[in-house]
């Protein structure tokens, strides 16, 4: 628990102004992309690259031509990227501030190249197809030219408003560990202008990490801590605008898109046992199978009629 406590006072320091929260980009930047240029690329990645193929076999979310967009595409373009070694689709890529490292990407995509040959489904055409765009994304010397070469534009707005793009302009919107980083109450507005953007029959995919954040610094503690701290004590102690989680759960996600007009086709969930904590009141009405959910996968189609 001092782990955990010591971290949510240092992410409260950074977040105390614009000074020292651009500090902690700076230094997580340099520190993450030291890393992750070098390190074993995490077992989760791949995975995420399974998933998507084997939705895209499924249901066929797109095809060559398409335009897709990755919400809060961080270090990494991971979702758009490894989608693009595949398929002939064109990519907006969409944060709110820039995060990105090209050495970490470099490094996991190079992993990712022996990984295709076993398991992941490919044809032998798809695989030549793949391997090919790796050999030249890992060429590339800076990320203008990367975008140049997958037919990628990056864009940045502070605000997360997407109303700079047209109706009905993505066949495909895509987040992974995003939305729980959403201020609760600019989900409403978000959901609805990803169902605006998207073309009619067009999808959302994403994944959602539900666990407490903090925890990733403190692995004695419960992945869902934070189920035990009222809105009040949360806030107060550990609620941070460097590493922001919004606390919704599974229920509450899922009510949240049904409500903007999507109809959930898959859902994938990973889950804990909370059976040791004390509930806040804000959650000890809900659900225990949603409260004990820690990954929330989900493939969800835009509504014809809200």
């Amino acid at each position: 628990m001092v782990k955990y406590i010591t971290t949510a006072v240092a992410l409260k320091c950074f977040s105390s102004g614009p000074f020292m929260r651009s500090l902690y980009r700076r230094l997580g930047n340099t520190v993450g992309n030291k890393r992750r240029s070098s390190e074993a690329m995490p077992g989760y990645y791949p995975d995420r690259v399974k998933r998507m193929l084997r939705l895209q076999k499924e249901h066929n979310i797109v095809s060559n031509g398409d335009r897709i967009i990755e919400l809060g595409t961080g270090w990494l373009h991971w979702e758009a990227l490894t989608l693009r070694l595949f398929y002939d689709i064109e990519a907006v890529l969409f944060d709110v501030w820039d995060n990105r490292q090209l050495g970490g990407l470099k490094n996991y995509v190079r992993q990712l190249a022996p990984m295709l040959k076993n398991g992941f489904g490919l044809s032998a055409t798809e695989l030549r197809h793949a391997q090919s765009l790796i050999e030249e994304i890992l060429k590339v010397e800076s990320f203008d030219e990367l975008y140049e070469l997958l037919g990628f534009e990056y864009v940045v707005e502070s605000s997360g408003s997407l109303r700079q793009f047209s109706d009905n302009s993505f066949q495909l919107v895509v987040s992974g560990g995003v939305l729980e980083h959403v201020k609760r109450e600019g989900l409403p507005l978000l959901t609805a202008e990803t169902r605006r953007i998207l073309k009619p029959g067009g999808w959302a995919v994403h994944s959602i990490d539900t666990a407490d954040h903090l925890e990733h610094y403190d692995r004695t503690v419960s992945p869902k801590l934070y189920l035990s701290f009222s809105e009040e004590t949360w806030k107060r102690l550990c609620e941070n605008e460097v590493q922001y989680i919004n606390r919704m759960q599974r229920g509450e996600w899922l009510a949240l898109f049904k409500a903007n007009g999507f109809d959930l086709i898959e859902e994938e969930a990973r889950r804990v046992d909370i059976g040791g904590l004390n509930l806040a009141d804000r959650f000890v009405h809900m659900d225990k199978e949603d409260l004990e959910c820690t990954v929330l996968r989900l493939a969800l189609k835009k509504r014809s009629v809200v």
